[in-house]
């Protein structure tokens, strides 16, 4: 081996180490800043000295034996996507990986030395997202799936600044369907939601129809019922709307309100609210009609709508939907 060769492999090699150092260093360096609770790249842990000495049986995702630094178990967690909590023991060098974070009032048992590092609400894994899991500062779409949105009805903790903060963490079934128009009128449509109909909801329908025919709306049962049928009938003179229910095949006795109008038949909006025992129908923003709910108001999947020309919006759910 020539000397140049030996003085270039020499160089190589220190290349090498020093750039293993370097990358060492660094590592190091943002574990360190990740559990004093400052910033690091990425995943951000925050360390909960209140939940310290506590260990936690739900939602694990794998515990880990022999490792010696924090650091390892942060990274751990940050290559899984599900992962938001960290509990580390220093005395005992075990790493357990959870998929949500915890509070004070959630099932635990006392054993010295471990430490609670959860990931901050602005990295949240939102992969992760349900009912009582931390998270703040994200939009509702984002938290939840699809046809679901955030209600306000539920609490949980998450990590903001330099306290832990509750926010309302909820989420809620809605269902928005898709905009069509017709090919003629007194086409047919339905719509099934992938979750029941409740009191509370809301029925929110833009349309188009002509004074040719009918209009439809009914809300029907999973054995074919309709618990609520709405009938705008504006080519009758008077101009009728009309409440009724169908059972077994049977209609009941038809509620009427006489000499219906409104201010824009190729654009106006219907929307029905579901109460406990009740039934309330607006056109345009006005009540039209309150009717009493005749039939028991359960395993409701779907709603057809019928006559117009184009169903522009159809929107089913909690007031927020």
């Amino acid at each position: 081996m020539t000397l140049t060769t030996y003085i270039s492999l020499l160089y190589i090699s220190l290349l090498y180490i020093s750039l293993l150092y370097i990358s060492l260093l660094s590592t190091r360096f943002c574990a360190n800043l990740v559990y004093s609770m400052d910033t690091c790249p990425s995943v951000i842990f925050h360390r909960r000295s209140d939940m310290d000495d506590l260990v936690f049986t739900g939602s694990l995702i794998e515990e880990m034996k022999q490792l010696h630094m924090r650091a390892e178990c942060f990274s751990l967690c940050h290559w899984r996507k599900l992962c938001n909590l960290v509990l580390y023991n220093p005395l005992t060098r075990k790493c357990r990986l959870h998929t949500e974070a915890f509070g004070p009032l959630s099932d635990s048992t006392v054993e010295t030395g471990w430490q609670y590092y959860g990931i901050s609400c602005a990295n949240f894994r939102l992969d992760n997202a349900h009912a009582d899991v931390d998270i703040i500062n994200t939009a509702p779409k984002d938290v939840c799936h699809s046809n679901i949105i955030v209600a306000d009805d539920n609490t949980s903790s998450c990590y903001t600044g330099a306290s832990w903060d509750v926010v309302p963490v909820k989420c809620v079934s809605c269902y928005i369907g898709l905009p069509r128009k017709y090919a003629y009128p007194f086409a047919g449509h339905s719509e099934d939601v992938n979750f029941d109909l409740a009191a509370g909801m809301k029925l929110k329908l833009e349309v188009s129809g002509d004074r040719t025919g009918y209009h439809y709306v009914l809300i029907v049962s999973q054995a074919e019922d309709y618990v609520y049928l709405l009938s705008l009938r504006w080519n009758t003179t008077p101009t009728l709307a009309i409440f009724n229910t169908r059972q077994g095949g049977v209609f009941g006795v038809e509620e009427v309100l006489y000499g219906v109008s409104v201010r824009n038949i190729s654009n106006y909006n219907i929307q029905i609210h579901i109460n406990e025992s009740t039934f309330e129908t607006y056109i345009d923003g006005d009540l039209w009609m309150s009717n009493q709910m005749r039939l028991p108001f359960t395993d409701v999947r779907r709603v057809n709508v019928e006559g117009f020309t184009e169903l522009r919006s159809f929107r089913i759910g909690y007031e927020m939907c």
